[in-house]
């Protein structure tokens, strides 16, 4: 311990007398250092504990998948119960029934995502409300008054955190309800924003509706031990039991799927973004760490002549290896603490550029103790690597040539550099293939901002409506509500054309069969399907190809008429005239104020639109009278001169002044359902991943620098004979420069050929490029070399201003 002591105090004197070398050296660790904590911090928050939840590693739910895919993760309440009751592997279970909210105020009325709970919820999670009290079984009781739970953004939201609005009575789905309790920021259950209590059994009907809950969210936690397979099986069996009974739930040659909560509620490509991020920072802590060990092993150079009196004194190498390694330990040391402040502001700016909806609610991204001890790690990893090498290289000298050597470093020669000059490949391969990341989501990115969606979504905007239960059911008590309120948004300042409209681009949700008259009907159900007002092609400024689109009388009388896009006239027809075909809508017959005669006339033909995302082509799509039936949900679509959130409001005071029972819901504009729905995610990996590659580059740039300064210092000597024999300083500068380009050309070639195989873990983020594109890989070909080459040039130029009378005479 007494010698440990020595050491870390001689270590810090030495370190002192070498301020620059100290600085550079601890800045450079902290750079990797805090990298590397920050993607490790968001990983172990989204991935390995986001969740509040008490066991939340064995909190799980279920899917039923049919044979084509289609997933149902909820089911009626019988089947919930019989879950519930019959399984052998869950040792809780707690169900959910997803309801929309509107809250009606003072301001009007507003929607969010609401669902009534089994009772023992809070208990089986573990969580106690921030203020007030949880809901109890008394609560769920049908005769028991209205109580619910805010969620704390709610809360936050809409009520500024004011703790006297627990135990008030606020006025949900029309019905008086009190406040009990006020949940902490974190529980974010169901991705609601309210909890009303339920009692689910055979009988139960949802309080205020007459309706038994058909759809039940199941959630419990696995018993210990269980695998998810194992639970799989164990319910499937039971699931097997409801196949007569619930055919559309549990359709023929079904397969159930046990998800735990960390495996199911981050999708798989921001997963990959994640692993990718983290190769990333280690690929720049390898950097950081690469750039220390050649200071280390320059400085450990130049300290030849001290480690060798020292060894003559009677010092041992382990003695010796130690005291360069407590030297790199109070590096990393120190590095450690200045890479946590790089790592808290890191986690500021990498969770302001997550995009929306890609982790669960529950998740707090933070510095936890597992990140703490990784960086801790990290700390530990990076001192033997920076430290290791040099130690070993300070007592591999001959003790003899060392104490007799008179210039500084004279005695290092090209044995001892070649650890130095692999560092500097390794840098500069590892840099190449960062920037190559880097450079092919930049043109993944630029190809997807620049796909052509079939309209021009400038200023426009949508607003779902959500209506009272029990008012507007019919198909021509809707289409008198929205002449009114599309006569009274019309009359707003800046509006330039309004609709009414079942969906919003680019993706449509409601996919159909269409058959055509005469025709064999497909199988599949790949048909897109809106209806809308006559105003929606004139707002979205739809291009007419033949024909006509709906007039005011088609949508008035809700004429038989269908306007088809280009996609479905060339699928369905092929050079044959779509105008003036039949066709059919067999899903939509099952409606009970479907028309009777069931065919319609084509009447015209529009050019394609995005349908079915960015990234897809546009699929079959077909627009319908908005006026033929009651049962789709509806919302408006408005163009405006000016900016469309500025409109946004004076549509709901309109609203408000035709119904205040009237809930505007997932109103925005359509360029920033692009931003948030698509380009975020790209735009994040950009960011993050092209912000490590310019430290990385940072990083080679410093250590080719360092690297080459060193050797021309160690080099003094023979440019001097050299430039005494007659050399000139272009003949000097050529050597110089020769030898920084042939390692940077042998690290460009070995970063290429590994960008070549570790891109293709990336291709299911990158769209629109090849990961071998050669224009990406050809531009950092060329700018790597040019940016070394740089870097070069000072220490070369050094080079030739060497004195030859000064040098010998040193020397």
């Amino acid at each position: 311990m007494t010698s440990l002591w020595q050491d870390l105090r001689y270590g810090l004197r030495m370190l002192g007398k070498n301020p620059g070398f100290t600085v550079i050296a601890i800045l450079t660790l902290a750079l990797g250092i805090g990298a590397t904590t920050t993607i490790f911090s968001v990983i172990d928050c989204v991935l390995l504990s986001p969740y509040p939840y008490k066991n939340a590693d064995r909190l799980a739910s279920f899917s039923v998948f049919s044979a084509e895919q289609i997933r149902a993760w909820r089911y009626p309440l019988a089947a919930f119960l019989d879950f519930k009751e019959q399984n052998h592997t869950f040792e809780d279970m707690i169900g959910l029934v997803y309801r929309d909210v509107r809250y009606t105020g003072s301001e009007g009325t507003d929607q969010f995502f609401g669902g009534w709970v089994t009772p023992d919820t809070l208990e089986i999670l573990g969580i106690k409300p921030l203020l007030g009290r949880p809901i109890t079984r008394e609560d769920a009781k049908p005769d028991a008054p209205p109580v619910f739970l805010m969620s704390y953004r709610l809360w936050t939201k809409r009520f500024n955190r004011d703790p006297r609005i627990l135990g008030t009575t606020q006025t949900l789905n029309a019905t008086p309800t009190t406040l009990v309790g006020i949940m902490p920021p974190r529980f974010q259950f169901g991705d609601c924003e309210a909890w009303m209590p339920i009692g689910l059994s055979r009988t139960t009907f949802l309080p205020g509706h007459g309706i038994q809950p058909n759809e039940v969210w199941a959630v419990g936690h696995l018993k210990p031990g269980v695998s998810p397979q194992t639970a799989a099986a164990d319910l499937e069996a039971i699931a097997k039991r409801l196949e007569n009974a619930f055919p559309i739930y549990f359709p023929p040659r079904f397969k159930l799927l046990v998800n735990t909560f960390n495996d199911d509620r981050v999708g798989a490509d921001f997963k990959i973004t994640l692993f990718v991020l983290m190769a990333a920072v280690t690929m720049l802590l390898l950097i950081a760490c690469s750039n220390v060990a050649n200071l280390l092993l320059a400085r450990a150079t130049t300290r030849e002549k001290e480690i060798a009196i020292r060894a003559s004194m009677g010092a041992t190498r382990g003695r010796l290896i130690s005291q360069v390694l407590v030297e790199s330990f109070s590096l990393a040391s120190v590095s450690c603490a200045l890479g946590s402040l790089v790592a808290y502001l890191g986690l500021k700016a990498i969770v302001a550029v997550i995009p929306p909806d890609t982790i669960p609610s529950e998740a707090s991204i933070t510095l936890s103790p597992a990140a703490s001890l990784f960086s801790l790690g990290a700390t530990a990893l990076t001192a033997v690597i920076c430290g290791l090498a040099p130690a070993l290289h300070s007592v591999r000298r001959d003790l003899q040539t060392a104490l007799t050597s008179t210039g500084k470093g004279a005695s290092a020669d090209f044995r001892h550099g070649k650890l130095r000059f692999f560092l500097v490949i390794a840098e500069v391969a590892l840099s190449i293939v960062l920037l190559v990341g880097s450079g092919l989501m930049m043109r993944s990115l630029l190809a997807l901002e620049n796909v052509d969606i079939g309209f021009d979504p400038t200023k426009v905007l949508y607003a779902g409506l959500s209506l009272p239960e029990g008012q507007y059911d019919t198909a021509e008590q809707k289409k008198l509500l929205f002449r009114k309120v599309l006569d009274q948004v019309a009359l707003i300042p800046g509006v330039i054309a309004a609709a009414e409209t079942t969906f919003s681009p680019p993706y449509t949700w409601g996919w159909t069969t269409v058959a055509v008259l005469g025709k064999t009907p497909p199988q599949n159900r790949n048909t897109a399907s809106i209806m809308c007002t006559e105003g929606y092609f004139q707002t979205l400024e739809k291009h007419l190809l033949r024909g006509r689109v709906l007039s005011q009388h088609d949508i008035d009388a809700a004429r038989h008429v269908v306007v088809v896009n280009q996609t479905f006239a060339r699928e369905h027809f092929s050079d044959e005239d779509a105008i003036g075909q039949k066709i059919r809508f067999s899903d939509f017959e099952t409606l009970a104020d479907w028309p009777h005669d069931p065919y319609f006339e084509i009447i015209g033909v529009i050019g394609d639109a995005k349908n079915h995302g960015l990234q897809e082509p546009p699929r079959p799509e077909v627009y319908l009278p908005a006026t033929l039936t009651g049962a789709a949900p509806r919302g408006i679509m408005v163009r405006t001169s000016v900016d469309p959130n500025l409109v946004l409001e004076s549509i709901r005071r309109d609203v408000f002044a035709v119904d205040p029972n009237i809930a505007l819901a997932d109103a925005g504009t359509i360029e920033s359902v692009l931003k948030h729905s698509y380009y975020a995610g790209p735009q994040f990996i950009l960011a993050t991943l092209g912000a490590i590659a310019i430290i990385g580059l940072l990083l080679v740039v410093a250590g080719v620098f360092s690297v080459m300064a060193y050797t021309v210092s160690l080099q003094t000597h023979e440019i001097g004979i050299r430039m005494a024999l007659g050399a000139q300083q272009n003949d000097v500068m050529y050597m110089v420069l020769k030898k920084g380009l042939a390692l940077i050309l042998t690290g460009t070639i070995a970063g290429l050929v590994a960008s070549l195989a570790v891109t293709r873990l990336m291709a299911s983020l990158i769209w629109g490029v090849s990961t071998t594109d050669p224009w990406t890989f050809s531009a950092v070909a060329a700018v790597i070399p040019a940016v070394g080459l740089t870097a070069c040039l000072f220490p070369a130029r050094r080079a030739t201003e060497v004195d030859p009378l000064v040098s010998l005479h040193y020397e």
